[in-house]
């Protein structure tokens, strides 16, 4: 089994190339969605998390006001580390159980988006490794595809 890196910054493109991925059959194992997993009502991430920040993060239903632990985070760099080592582990578990169940499904190659790769040190488990960066990849998925200027500008291109 192949695990290709997908990693990029905000706005970089990687959500076209994710789906390019997804269009030729590759499954991709999305670390954001994962990380919205782990934050779920009632899982042990959402646990952690409440305990640490307190009940004022929960929106009315129970489920955690993501926007408001936003701004708690990223105004003080203690509690965003802080965030990141209780979310860690839940988002670490959750990408090996994704990837274990596709490899299970019999794909031999599977694509994991994660825009802090290097960061997380998770680009050890992936090669090769595609940066994104502003969408100038012209890497091709078959000859007849291949990134330009004009096709940058096309409705639905990101």
């Amino acid at each position: 089994m192949r695990i290709v890196g997908l990693t990029g910054g905000i706005s970089s493109g990687k959500s076209t190339v994710s789906n390019l991925f997804k269009s030729h059959g590759i499954p991709v194992v999305d670390a954001d969605i994962v990380a919205r997993d782990v934050l779920r009502k009632g899982t042990g991430g959402y646990k952690g998390v409440v305990a640490a920040f307190g009940e004022d993060i929960l929106q009315a239903n129970g489920e955690v006001d993501r926007p408001k632990l936003g701004q708690i985070v990223f105004s003080d760099p203690g509690k965003r580390q802080l965030l990141n080592r209780l979310l860690a582990p839940y988002i670490s578990s959750g990408i090996f159980w994704e990837i274990l169940s596709l490899w299970l499904k019999g794909y031999k190659v599977i694509v994991l988006d994660i825009p802090l790769l290097f960061e997380a040190k998770m680009d050890k488990w992936t090669k090769p490794i595609t940066v994104v960066w502003g969408l100038t990849l012209k890497h091709s998925f078959s000859d007849s595809w291949q990134e330009t200027e004009s096709t940058r500008k096309m409705p639905g291109i990101e």
